[in-house]
């Protein structure tokens, strides 16, 4: 794991960009990942404390045509998903997931219904309509709200960023692959012109 600092001189001392609080800030770059790897989400963890103070946020899946809307939601640990039936017919769902990080049965869901799930832990959730077979989404619970989705490797810009430790990584959904983490100092000035590599697991 790499480890990247950033520093300034000023008056003849040397001060770490840590030392030089700012609201927020942004980092950017680019994935260098093997053919195989399309979609995935680059992602930021601040170090130490977990969730930077973020409060929890409800995120909104649209049932319609009997299909789910967005089928990819990404989200932060303590988060809820809310899924909300906007079918124009009569048609009922029933949403659940057996996934051994968090597995639940919302029940039947008529038209018009919302129906919610508070997810505490990061990782991947897969879930399914048992009405509807065609139906299955995927749920990325990451540990801090700053992230990007890329459909393919390429570059990246996460911004807002609170000044402190971070460590900058991807979620690959691809099986064999994994990001190689880099930690960071954020400070004073945008980062730039990194490279986060994905790598055989």
């Amino acid at each position: 794991m790499k480890k990247i600092s950033f520093y300034f001189l000023a008056a003849g001392l040397t001060y770490f960009s840590s030392l030089s609080p700012i609201a927020a800030q942004s980092i950017s770059g680019h994935i260098e990942a093997p053919a195989q790897v399309k979609q995935l989400v680059v992602y930021m963890q601040a170090e130490g404390s977990g969730k930077s103070g973020q409060s929890q946020k409800t995120h909104v899946v649209s049932q319609k045509d009997t299909e789910f809307h967005s089928p990819l939601t990404v989200i932060a640990a303590g988060d809820k998903v809310q899924w909300s039936n906007d079918e124009s017919k009569d048609i009922d769902h029933n949403i659940f997931s057996l996934s051994p990080l968090t597995s639940f049965d919302l029940g039947l869901g008529e038209k018009g219904s919302k129906l919610e799930q508070a997810f505490k832990t990061t990782g991947i959730v897969n879930y399914y309509c048992s009405v509807h077979k065609n139906m299955e989404g995927k749920i990325i619970i990451l540990p801090d709200r700053y992230y990007q989705v890329l459909d393919r490797p390429g570059d990246f810009l996460i911004d807002n960023l609170p000044e402190g430790e971070w460590t900058l990584n991807a979620v690959v959904l691809h099986l064999r692959y994994k990001a190689e983490s880099i930690k960071l100092s954020v400070g004073k000035d945008p980062i730039k012109n990194l490279t986060l590599k994905i790598i055989n697991k």
